[in-house]
Order: C-alpha cells, then structure tokens, then sequence
C-alpha cells in the first residue's frame, strides 16, 4: 500500500546515501563554476557530467560504472574521429556515417552486460561530431574528441577516489548481507515442511506452529511467496558477486576474496532450495491424491508393504530439520560477523563482537561432521529398505502369487501416485542433506579462506 509516510520516513543509509551525492556533485561544480579551473578545461562539464553518472550503490557497482562509461568513451571517440575523416563539416554525410554505429550500438544494446557502455559508444560521436559543428572554426574534430576523452578520464578519477573515501559501501558487505537473509530464507522453509506435513498428514504435534496454515491455499501461497523471494534474492547474489570481484576492498578489506567460491555458493544454494521445492510439492500432490480415501494417506506413511518401504518420514523430516536450522544459524552468523566497519556505519549499527572467535571454527567443523553422519544414514537406510522391498516382492512371486495380491496399490492409481510421491520425497530428504553438506563446506572454506592466514580446505 502506497504511504508518503514510509517514503519520507527518516533512514539512516538514505541520509548517508544522500550526503555522499551532495558532496561528490559539489566537488564536480568545481569544474564548472569557479571560472578559472572552468577555462582551464573548457568548462569542465563533462567531468560534472561524469561524476554524476558513475554513482553506484556500492564501490563495486561505481567501478563495473566507470568501467563500461570509459570503454564506450574510447570506442565512441575512435567512431567519432573516423567520422569526422570521412565527413568532415558535412552534416548529411555525418549523419549517414553515424547511422551504422547507431544500428551496432542498438544490437549490441540488446545484451545486458554490454547496455550502458553501447549506449555511451553511441552517443559520444552524436556529440563530438554535431555538437561541434557550430563551432568548427574554433575547435577541430581531433581536439574535441581528445577533450571528451580528457575531461571523461578526469571525471572517472575523481569518481574512484571519491567513490573509496566518502561513505563507502563495499559489494562485499551487500553479498554477505544477502547470503545471511537467503540462509535465514532456506530455515524457515525447513521449518514450514514439518507444519506442512502435519497439515497434509493430519499430524499431531506440540511444537508450536510458527506459520499459519489455515487452508491449503495458505500453504500455495507461502510457497509460491517464498519461492519469488528466493529468486529475487539470488539474482541480486550474482549482480553483488561481479562488483565484489573488482572493488578494493578484497585487496586490504578481505584477504583470499574468492568469486569461484562465491559463485559455487550462489548454486549451491540453489540446490537447497531446490530439494525443500521438491519436497514441498510432494506433500501437496500426496493431499490432492488422498482428497477421496484419507486413510490411504495413514498407512502409506508408514505401512507401505508391512512396513518394509521408507521407513517413519515423520521422524525423518523432523530431525533433520532441527538440525539444518542449527546448522543455517551457525552459518548465517559469519556473514553477519565479518562485515566491515564502515558497512555497519552505514546500516547505523556496530555489532558488539570485534572479531572471530577460535571457537566458530569448531562450530563450523562440528556441524559438518554431524551433516556428513546424517548423509550417510539416510543413504544407508534408503537403499536398506529399497533392498528389502524388492526381496519381499521377489520371494511372494516366487511362492506363486498373483502380483496384485501383494503388490499395494497396483489397482489404485491416486495411491500409486501416493507412494512414488513419497518415495520421491524420501529420496530429495537424502539429497537436501546432502546439497547442505556441501554448502557447509563451501562456506567453511570462505571462513578459513579469509580470516586465518594459511588455508586448509575441510
């Protein structure tokens, strides 16, 4: 709902945001409006006009700026020039050989990572070479590229300075702000599979049910919310992994930054959510299934074949839920943890812990340790009952039966569409503890990577 109120409220990180812009736009007026630097450099505004356009929301995101405004510049400058060798002051003919620049910049345009520096290659001989033309006679094509390209590289300079010192915002602290909220993310959707569960089964429990789940619909809708959110954020982790890459402050801020790490993070996080998608679906197709017999629902759970297929999946999903959000609380911490001090200015919060502890790395190990248990025993007990399913069927064959005698469910496709759901979701239960295990030891070796001085992968 639209609020002027939450619009205008005070924030801290505005106002921060807002003086930064003020004081890198009065440091650009200097070049326009005390009259001797202005004459110096021929008014100086397209410095003005670069500081203005290299502002970022972080120091990456201004230097992945700067970087596509000073390749297009130069292109843009290198096409104004051989224009003007070809057309010299003649305005029909500039146009016409500004014309198939235009249409490869408007091609070019068309892939995200090339928009801004195409869109500045386009519009730097439309500006060098009919922006000159009322004043040929004083200033020549050549000079007035070379000023572009001098004032433009003035600019820039003065951006990335500016950029480091005033306020600075490092990409480096928005990933990690990011992984920490798609972490807490990932455990209350491990939570809500439990609730799910007991609403689908129809199971009793004393844990207080932190979710609403009143109808089914609710249950869609939480799903289908998480799963926007979800993407949103991810998406955002790999715009935040390319600034983080360039920006200095992987150089003296945080030693080791790694951007394959980051990136195997970013997809392993993927594969968690993944299998809690999968397994979500799992419970919803079982109750659109058991909508005409509930107590098929009942006995598949546990029953299935006198009990020798997918052992209790309610104990299953329960413990391992306890344990992945002990595990996610651990590991959400060190992004919290590590960020640095002018990030928490900016945000107006100092966290009371100074720095690591010797202990975190023992957490960290301890948990993967456990994960790795846990991994070990659902694959073990998976393929135990997977073997001792196909030797019951196989022995009743054998003494002579007819298949839909002691096959379950053979006659009934909903209750078959049941037990391969359940199977299916037994199975993305072992994978999701897996998929966990493996974005536990990604991140332990972020952890060791840059806060300790010699590296050594878990």
């Amino acid at each position: 709902k639209f609020s002027f109120k939450n619009y205008f409220k005070f924030d801290w990180s505005r106002f921060i945001f807002a003086l930064k812009t003020i004081i890198i736009i009065g440091v650009g007026s200097i070049f326009v409006i005390i009259p001797n630097i202005a004459k110096k450099i021929e008014h100086g505004q397209w410095i003005l006009i670069a500081l203005c356009m290299t502002q970022g929301d972080t120091v990456g995101g201004a230097f992945t700026t700067i970087k596509m405004r000073l390749i297009g510049t130069l292109f843009g400058a290198m096409w104004a020039y051989v224009t003007y060798l070809s057309a010299g002051n003649d305005l029909f003919r500039t146009i016409i050989m500004l014309c198939p620049w235009m249409f490869f910049c408007g091609y070019m345009k068309l892939y995200p990572q090339w928009g801004y520096t195409v869109t500045i290659a386009a519009l730097t001989p439309i500006i060098v070479n009919l922006g000159r033309l009322p004043f040929a006679d004083l200033l020549p094509a050549e000079n007035y590229v070379l000023l572009r390209i001098q004032q433009n590289v003035i600019g820039i300079s003065i951006a990335l300075v500016l950029a480091i010192i005033i306020f600075p915002l490092f990409a480096i602290d928005l990933l990690k702000e990011n992984i920490h909220t798609t972490l807490e993310l990932c455990r209350n959707n491990v939570e809500s599979i439990v609730h799910i569960y007991n609403k689908v089964f129809h199971h009793e429990d004393n844990q207080e049910n932190l979710i609403d789940f009143s109808t089914l619909d609710d249950i869609k809708y939480y799903i289908d919310n998480q799963r926007r959110t979800f993407h949103k954020l991810i998406s955002t982790q790999r715009t935040l992994v390319g600034y983080a890459s360039i920006e200095p402050s992987c150089w003296w801020l945080n030693n080791g930054f790694s951007t394959s790490r980051y990136k195997t993070l970013v997809q392993q996080q993927i594969d968690i959510y993944r299998m809690l998608y999968h397994i979500n679906l799992s419970l919803l197709r079982i109750n659109e299934c058991s909508n005409m017999d509930k107590k098929q629902v009942e006995n598949l759970r546990i029953f299935a074949s006198d009990g020798l297929f997918l052992p209790d999946l309610y104990n299953e999903i329960r413990n391992l839920s306890k344990q992945l959000n002990d595990c996610f609380q651990v590991w959400s911490s060190y992004f919290y943890l590590t960020q640095t001090k002018s990030y928490q200015i900016h945000r107006g919060s100092i966290y009371h812990r100074k720095r690591l502890l010797k202990t975190d790395l023992n957490k960290y190990e301890q948990c993967l340790n456990e994960l790795h248990q846990t991994v070990v025993y659902l694959q073990q007990e998976h393929q135990k009952s997977t073997n001792q399913l196909l030797k019951y069927y196989f022995q009743r064959f054998l003494s002579g039966e007819i298949p839909e005698n002691f096959v379950p469910f053979v006659k009934n496709d909903q209750a078959d569409s049941i037990f391969i759901a359940i199977s299916a979701m037994y199975y993305s239960i072992t994978q999701l503890a897996k998929a966990a295990l493996a974005l536990g030891t990604t991140i332990h070796d972020v952890f060791e990577l840059e806060t300790t001085d010699l590296y050594r992968p878990f």
